[in-house]
């Protein structure tokens, strides 16, 4: 039995507004909330802020709204600002663009193990359906989606009654937008490796590290579901430089990355 401990969720956005407010959303309906909320902004110049501190009036827990300069894709340097700024023992990751079902963070409080990560899976929600799911009531969002087959990932999309539970190591389905680790592993790692810029491979490479250090993978299907909302692809040009950084942590075994989570800890400290 797990000892209690806090949980805080990160949910990492730029230029999402409206795909955010209905996260947000969705956030605020938890059957088990978490014990703070922290937006990691990559620079969006939207109504980003507007939102954010339009939800944050109504909430009881904290939220703190970390933002940086648009130069490029750095999702992993925003990521690392919110872990170095979050007081809970256990972080739980969602994309901006991604509504959580209302147990989603439930679920992952009850399935968090010391020494394991936790990698949850996600429907997609299809291009007519994405700009209204969210809006309406979860359940009847989801059923008019699945009626009108605009909702990929079917296996994904209802938890099931006996979930299943999978130790796995490999970096096949290693997603951001569902990932929940321990923040002491986080720290042992030194966080996601800002080499990464530009779309891909930073959660891959984080994954790697972690289970290098003995960090076990469990792969989890049945719960903690999440319903991404479509959207046009991100640009991709810089994903060959990053399977490059994956691939040498790879061949390399590496357990740390040099360019860290450590420059913020240390930031905040000062």
């Amino acid at each position: 039995m797990t000892a209690p401990f806090t949980l805080g969720l990160v949910i990492n956005t730029w230029n999402q507004a409206n795909c955010l407010s209905r996260v947000l959303a969705a956030v605020a309906h938890q059957t088990g909330p978490a014990e703070e909320v922290l937006i990691a902004d990559d620079g969006s110049t939207d109504q980003t802020q507007q939102v954010v501190a339009d939800w944050k009036q109504g909430q009881t827990v904290p939220v703190t709204h970390l933002w940086q300069a648009h130069e490029g894709f750095r999702r992993s340097r925003i990521l690392n600002d919110a872990i170095a700024a979050a007081r809970s023992d256990y972080l739980v990751f969602l994309d901006g663009d991604t509504v959580p079902h209302p147990r989603f963070l439930a679920d992952h409080r009850a399935m968090a193990t010391p020494g394991y990560f936790v990698q949850g899976h996600r429907a997609l929600i299809e291009q007519k359906a994405s700009p209204w799911f969210g809006l309406g009531g979860f359940a009847a969002d989801r059923r008019r989606a699945l009626f009108q087959g605009q909702m990929r990932g079917l296996k994904h999309s209802f938890r099931w009654p006996f979930p299943q539970r999978r130790v796995r190591g490999d970096l096949r389905g290693v997603r951001g937008c569902n990932l929940a680790i321990w923040r002491a592993d986080l720290v042992m790692v030194n966080g996601y490796n800002e080499g990464f810029v530009g779309w891909g491979r930073e959660d891959s490479e984080l994954a790697l590290r972690l289970m290098n250090s003995q960090v076990k993978r469990l792969d989890v299907r049945g719960r903690a579901l999440c319903y991404h909302l479509w959207h046009p692809p991100a640009d991709r040009a810089n994903l060959p430089t990053n399977d490059g950084l994956l691939e040498k942590a790879i061949a390399s075994g590496a357990r740390r990355c040099e360019q860290g989570l450590s420059a913020h800890l240390a930031a905040t400290t000062r």
